[in-house]
Formats: C-alpha cells, sequence, structure tokens
C-alpha cells in the first residue's frame, strides 16, 4: 500500500490492516489501490482481483444511478459521502451494505485518495433473505428512512403504553414536504435536484437536537421526531426555523437552487397514539398547509382532516379536468392611463367544478403545480385565448393583447417555444396579441438559463411580460439585458401607495427605471381612483384592477369593447384653488369653513390622517392645514406623509404651544412650513393661507 502521509505511512498502515470495518482505498480517479483483510473477506475477492479496479465491479446493479451521481459530486467536493448501496459479492450472493466514502488530502490540501468504510446492514439483509426490500438508511442523504422513523416512533408507543400514557412523556412528528420540488428536478436536472435534497437534509439537522430523529421519508419528504416536546410555541419557533433553513438558496453549479416547504405538525397523545394514525394526521396537516399557498405549516386538528379530504378530492378531479370541458377563461381589462382606453386582457382560468361551483385559480392552481398538471392546464388556457383572440378578429373587435400567467416549469419546458409556434400557426393570431407573463422571482431561480428562453419566446414574436416585479430581488444586469416588454408591479406596493411615502418613492423608482430601460409599466391591484391618480403622477403606463373591471368572461369584454368604455379620473384644474382642513372636532371645521367661505376657496375638510390622505389623492390640494393633536395619526405625522407624497402642498399646523418641542422638529426637518398657534387669529390665519397659496403657486 503507497504511503499516503509521508512520514505517517506505517501508522495509517496498521490501522487499516488491523480495523473490523472493511476499508477501501482508491485513487482520485476512483481506482482501487488497497483493500484490507475484512473487505476482502466480505468481498471474496483477493487483493490481486481488486488492485487497479473500480469499485463499480461490486455492484450488484440494483442502486439507482443516481444515488451514485450524488456520491461522486459529495466526495469530489471534499465532503464525506455516507448511504446504503446493494452490492454483490463474488460468489454472487447480493448484499445491502452502509458505505462511508472520505475524501483525504495531501498536505497542500489537494484530495488524492478516497477511503470507503463499509458495515454490513444486517437488517436489511435479513430482509432480503425473507422476501423483503425494507432497508433502515436513506442511500441519497445517510438519513434513517421511513423503516427506521415508524420504528422508532413505535418504540416510544410502546413506552407510553407501558406507562399508561401517564407522566410527561409525549413526542411531536413534525412532517416536512418540499413545496414543488418536480420544478427543481426539472428545470436543474435530477443531479442538482438528489444534491438539492442532500443539502437541506444537512440544514435541517442543524435544526434540532442530536436526540431527535430526522429522516427521509419520501422523495421530497422529511420528517422529525421530537421526544418529550408538545409545547406548542416552541414548536412553531422549531417550524420556522426549519422554514427558514429550506428558503434560504442553496448554490449548487454556480446556480442559485431555492425552494419553499409545507409542514404538519401532530403531537402525540394529543392527536392520537397509534403510529399509522399520527402519521396520517401529519399527511393531512401537510395538504392543509399545501392548500394554503405553501411555504407554512399547520397544527392538526379534527377539520384539518376533513380540509386534507377536499384537497385530495380536488387533487383527483383535476388530473382530467382539461378533457372535461370545465375550465373557462375569463378576462381583466388593462387600462392606458393616458388614454383611458382598453389596450389589453389578462386571462384567468376558473374551474366549472360540478359539485363545487365556480372555483378561483387560488383554489387550484397550486394543486396543478404540486401535481405536474400545471403545464396541460397552461396549454389548454393559451390554445383557448388564441382562439378567443380569432374570433374576436373575425367579429371586427379591437386587437388587444392578452396576457397568460406562465408557472416556472412551464417556463423552463423545452417544449414551450415550440407548442407557442404551432398553436400560432393553426390559429393565425398575430403573435404581438400574446403576452406571456412570468414571475420575476422564477425568472430569478436561474437568470442566465431565463435570458436563453427568453430569447426563444421573443423570437417568434410574442410579448413578455415580469410579473409581480419588486418582489423577486432582480439584478439590474440581468434585468437590462431580458428582453421583456413589461414590468408589473406586484399589489403589495400598491396597495397603500397613497398614504405610505415609502412604498409610493418605490413605485415612482420602479417606474423610472423601466423607462429608462426602454420598458412599460403595468400596476397591478388599483382598487381606487386615488391609487390611479397617483400612478398617473409617477407617470405609469397602465393599470390594471378593480378600479376599471373585475374580471369576466369573453361575452362581459365584449360589451365593453362595443360601449367603448374608457377610464375616467378626475382632470387637475390649475387655476382653482383647493384647501384642505382636517381637524377631529366637526366644530371647529365648522368655524374655519364658515372663516374661509368668501375667501375664493374650494374647500375640503376630513376630520382623521387617513380621511385626508385619501382626499388628497384624488384632489390637486395646494394647501394643507391641519390640528395637531389628533387620534390615530397626529398632525405632524400627516403633514410628513403629505411633504413625501405630495411635496408641492403647503403645509399649515394648527396646535397649543405645549407641543412646540414636537413642533419645532416638524419645522426644522421641513414637515411643517407654518406654525399658527391655539386659538387663532382670524385676520393673522386667513393671511396666513393667503400667502400659502401664493407660494404655491
Amino acid at each position: 500500500m503507497e504511503d499516503l502521509q509521508p512520514g505517517s505511512g506505517e501508522l495509517f498502515r496498521l490501522i487499516v490492516e488491523r480495523n473490523s470495518i472493511g476499508m477501501l482505498l482508491t485513487d482520485v480517479n476512483g481506482n482501487i489501490v488497497h483493500a484490507n483483510e475484512c473487505s476482502l473477506a466480505a468481498s471474496g475477492y483477493s487483493l490481486n482481483e481488486v488492485i487497479g479496479k473500480n469499485p463499480r465491479m461490486f455492484s450488484a446493479g440494483d442502486t439507482p444511478r443516481d444515488v451514485y451521481e450524488v456520491m461522486w459530486s459529495t466526495i469530489r467536493a471534499g465532503r464525506i459521502w455516507h448511504g446504503e448501496l446493494t452490492n454483490r459479492r463474488k460468489n454472487g450472493e447480493i448484499c445491502s451494505e452502509i458505505i462511508t466514502i472520505a475524501p483525504i488530502r495531501d498536505a497542500a490540501g489537494e484530495i488524492t485518495h478516497f477511503c470507503a468504510t463499509r458495515e454490513e446492514n444486517l437488517f436489511g439483509n435479513i430482509q432480503s433473505l425473507l422476501g423483503g426490500t425494507v432497508a433502515t438508511v436513506d442511500p441519497l442523504t445517510g438519513l434513517p428512512n421511513r423503516a427506521m422513523f415508524s420504528d422508532r416512533v413505535d418504540h416510544l408507543l410502546r413506552e407510553m403504553q407501558g406507562k399508561g400514557y401517564a407522566g410527561p412523556l409525549s413526542f411531536s412528528i413534525v412532517m416536512i414536504d418540499i413545496d414543488q420540488f418536480r420544478s427543481v428536478n426539472e428545470g436543474f436536472g435530477h443531479v442538482v435536484g438528489d444534491e438539492f435534497l442532500v443539502r437541506i437534509g444537512a440544514r435541517l439537522q442543524q435544526c434540532v437536537r442530536q436526540s431527535d430523529t430526522l429522516a427521509r421519508i419520501g422523495s421530497n419528504a422529511f420528517s422529525l421526531l421530537l421526544a418529550g416536546d408538545d409545547d406548542q410555541t416552541q414548536l412553531e419557533q422549531l417550524t420556522r426555523r426549519l422554514l427558514l433553513a429550506i428558503s434560504t438558496p442553496v448554490t449548487l453549479q454556480e446556480r442559485n437552487v431555492a425552494a419553499t416547504a409545507s409542514i404538519g405538525i401532530v403531537r402525540c397523545p394529543l392527536d392520537g397514539c397509534q403510529a399509522d394514525v399520527l402519521l396520517q394526521h401529519a399527511d393531512a396537516a401537510v395538504a392543509v398547509a399545501k392548500s394554503s399557498g405553501g411555504d407554512g405549516f399547520c397544527f392538526y386538528a379534527p377539520p384539518v382532516a376533513e380540509l386534507a379530504r377536499d384537497w385530495a378530492s380536488l387533487a383527483e378531479a383535476l388530473r382530467d379536468v382539461t378533457g372535461r370541458d370545465e375550465l373557462i377563461v375569463h378576462y381583466q381589462p388593462k387600462v392606458d392611463l393616458r388614454s383611458g382606453q382598453i389596450i389589453g386582457l389578462e386571462a384567468l382560468v376558473r374551474w366549472q367544478h360540478p359539485e363545487q361551483g365556480l372555483l378561483s385559480p387560488d383554489r387550484f392552481i397550486r394543486l396543478a403545480e404540486e401535481t405536474g398538471l400545471i403545464i396541460a392546464l397552461t396549454e389548454w388556457v393559451i390554445r383557448s385565448v388564441l382562439l378567443q383572440l380569432r374570433d374576436w378578429r373575425a367579429a371586427g373587435h379591437p386587437h388587444v393583447a392578452v396576457g397568460v400567467n406562465l408557472s416556472l416549469r412551464h417556463f423552463r419546458s423545452g417544449d414551450l417555444p415550440g407548442f407557442i409556434a404551432a398553436e400560432l400557426a393553426a390559429t393565425g393570431v398575430d403573435p404581438s396579441l400574446l403576452e406571456l407573463e412570468i414571475s420575476e422571482s422564477a425568472m430569478m431561480r436561474d437568470p442566465t438559463q431565463a435570458l436563453i428562453i427568453v430569447d426563444k419566446i421573443k423570437s417568434l414574436g410574442v410579448r413578455l411580460s415580469l410579473d409581480d416585479f419588486g418582489t423577486g430581488l432582480s439584478s439590474l444586469s440581468y434585468l437590462s439585458r431580458m428582453n421583456v416588454d413589461k414590468l408589473k408591479i406586484d399589489q403589495t406596493f400598491i396597495r397603500d401607495i397613497t398614504s405610505n411615502p415609502v412604498n409610493s418613492s418605490i413605485v415612482a423608482a420602479i417606474i423610472a427605471m423601466a423607462h429608462k430601460l426602454g420598458k412599460r409599466v403595468i400596476a397591478v391591484g388599483v382598487e381606487s381612483e386615488g391609487q390611479a391618480l397617483q400612478l398617473r403622477r409617477h407617470d405609469c403606463d397602465e393599470i390594471q384592477g378593480f378600479y376599471f373591471s373585475r374580471p369576466g368572461s369573453a361575452a362581459d369584454m365584449e360589451v365593453l369593447f362595443a360601449d367603448g368604455r374608457k377610464l375616467g379620473l378626475k382632470c387637475d384644474v390649475p387655476d382653482q384653488k383647493t384647501l384642505l382642513l382636517v381637524d377631529d372636532e366637526p366644530s371647529i371645521l365648522s368655524a374655519l369653513r364658515r372663516l374661509l367661505r368668501r375667501e375664493g376657496y374650494t374647500i375640503l375638510t376630513a376630520e382623521g390622517g387617513e380621511a385626508a390622505l385619501e382626499l388628497l389623492s384624488t384632489n390637486r390640494v395646494q394647501v394643507v392645514v391641519s390640528d395637531q393633536r389628533m387620534p390615530g395619526m397626529s398632525g405632524v405625522e400627516l403633514l410628513s406623509r403629505t411633504r413625501e407624497l405630495y411635496p408641492d402642498t403647503r403645509r399649515i399646523i394648527l396646535s397649543g404651544y405645549s407641543d412646540i418641542s414636537t413642533l419645532s422638529d416638524a419645522i426644522n426637518r421641513g414637515a411643517v412650513w407654518k406654525f399658527i398657534a391655539k386659538p387663532w387669529n382670524d385676520e393673522a390665519l386667513k393671511a396666513e393661507i393667503a400667502h400659502a397659496f401664493e407660494v404655491a403657486a
């Protein structure tokens, strides 16, 4: 045996030869350089028969190929691999072995050899002799498998039964299912998918105690056994740590791979005292977590089982839905903020369930993604949209583009460009009338690959939108190179755009950046005139939301086309002097109105900060006069927000001298333009307001 470490070769040789565990050494290319007596005795080969050979000579051919791929990628990366292999002895006998392979480095830190140790899996071999195939270790991750996990659950239950379920003895099962793992395998390949599971298993192991049992119980499922733990608060804290560990991206082959998980939790004896019952309840809790959108957890309770059955029933009915004529496409208009005209639609699929009625996408899209049916469903939508566009063209309706949402799985499907090209050719629809929408987070899963896919789709002449923009941490370098036509600002930024200066500034920045890059911007989820006006002030191109129209059928859209319906927003009147008075006391507002009614102002009043911000969003107000002490939102807070949202306004505050320190700071920051003490002098107040309008003009 060659000297692996200068100066320590003899000691190393003695350790290997006298070890009661089978040990085998290979060079960095996997060629055997030595095997100890224990290893040779177990295999039935002599040393001369194995030297220079590859360890694959021992393989029985029953171990999945991807296990070997993960094994080699792990050890070549300098990490230890542990797992189970099914091997064959020289006499033909099949045996199950637990193998640990560790890299050996030289003084410079370079990997020169691999050392494999073997332990015969007696439990696995006994089961094999009996005609079974049960093993105890997951060959991919090296974690306990479902059989071992169930055995440990049974052991705890026997202990509890022996004590009559009395005393502090209890345990919890935390079942973890990786959401949409198929998209990881399909988007990055099975080798990366397996390595991802190995890394996730290692992360989960770091979140738990040595006394806990973490097992891999399915292709993308793990389970955790926590002896002595049933405190809900502590379990919630642990679950959040597990979710964070899974959702943090893993870098594999210079690409970031990310996923979320759905977690179900059961506690014994609270939720059952039989292993199969507890695992069924945990499965039910996982299903409910998935039905709520994933990336979350659910504690089992009796109603959970019913919800899980509904989820399973829905999944079964969804399998053939495209062939049963139960899907319907609804459309929501997209409106140009300058002309007010309808310039596009978004296709939104609905399911006319024979028993549950019309189901919205949030009831079944996630389920379609989990079951792999999302591609067939989306292809049905694209085909239906193109046929509808063809019919609208024949009927003489306006030519408007229709957007269709793509899932990550469909976006990365190699067949997508070919399918679109074939459907466009079959219907004769102008490619520019089809707009495919992919979420920013999905695009950024693998931005380099996304650029290639985008270019293939764009070469067909269709349009592309980046959906939910602002939530996926886009790199500006990729965004500038990405050949998309439009950015869709996520609704989370639009919801409080009239009252939250931060989100208003973010929206303004996104719009300005997109325009610099030559892309249009559409804001989704617009539900009020104030939001629409604020977006127009920020130079947004389009809006979509309930304020203009809820989604409707194709027939509903034809009515909108025929009516020529347009978006109607208030027009600013530059020469109109509008004054906003804010006070929580109606008597004060009445007094101020009487004082100022002959001054030629359009006077608006609000009894609180939120109402004032809503009026500011829908009116061009030059001057705001506000009381300081109001419930909910103080005058200083209101005027501070007003300054950020509408910097051209002049902001006057009415207050007593007791607030002078607070007001001084606000004045110094520029939030307050003028301070007028209560009780005020009528003529002085009128003069200050008149001066404010002069300055605002």
